[in-house]
């Protein structure tokens, strides 16, 4: 827990029951990441009789960092299709060069992947790709909630009134107190990060 601006502890639940904690006080549970607040924990608010409350995402994830994010999900996405682009080439030793025209146009499907990739891992458990995973940060609902697979591919969707705005619908993130594009006012998301303290 944190007294006076500093981590003290650690403590006994019956050390925590004597001490009298108000839902403001934060606490830290062993295999928590961060500091929260004692209503926001179910189990442990439960425990010592302190009411649980739902706190909405305080902190959101600025566009540079997503930007970084979405050059790693495409690094990786390219470094995938260049893996199986020369599993096929070491397969056909008679003439490598006639298939370049095919490579080049498979190059289309590179975007196809990181679609897909994107939804899928944004609609699972990591709530989020490989890229937001590495930054620390996740997809969620307008509460801070996980987002389904339905979810995930109507946000994913919603990124193409971006491109089509020739980037106006991403560059609007800036002057948006919680950093949301325009795809993520459509699909009711945001993009959040972990609290720092």
């Amino acid at each position: 827990m944190v007294e006076s601006g500093k981590p003290v502890g650690p403590f006994s639940l019956l050390d925590l029951q004597k001490r009298s904690l108000k839902g403001s006080d934060f606490i830290r549970t062993s295999g928590m990441p961060e500091f929260k607040e004692l209503r926001e924990i179910k189990e442990l608010s439960d425990l010592l009789n302190v009411k649980f409350e739902y706190t909405q995402p305080q902190y959101f994830a600025t566009l540079d960092t997503r930007l970084l994010a979405f050059a790693i999900d495409y690094f990786v996405s390219f470094f995938i299709y260049a893996c199986l682009v020369a599993l096929f080439l070491a397969g056909d030793t008679e003439d490598p060069q006639s298939r370049i025209p095919l490579i080049i146009v498979g190059m289309s499907s590179v975007p196809v992947f990181k679609f897909i990739m994107s939804i899928l891992l944004e609609g699972s458990t990591m709530q989020g790709t490989i890229g937001k995973f590495l930054i620390g940060i996740q997809v969620t609902d307008s509460l801070g909630k996980r987002i389904n697979l339905g979810h995930a591919t109507g946000r994913n969707l919603a990124k193409l009134v971006g491109v089509f705005s020739l980037g106006i619908g991403f560059f609007v993130g800036f002057f948006d107190a919680k950093q949301r594009c325009w795809h993520d006012r459509i699909a009711g998301t945001l993009v959040i990060r972990k609290r720092l303290i």
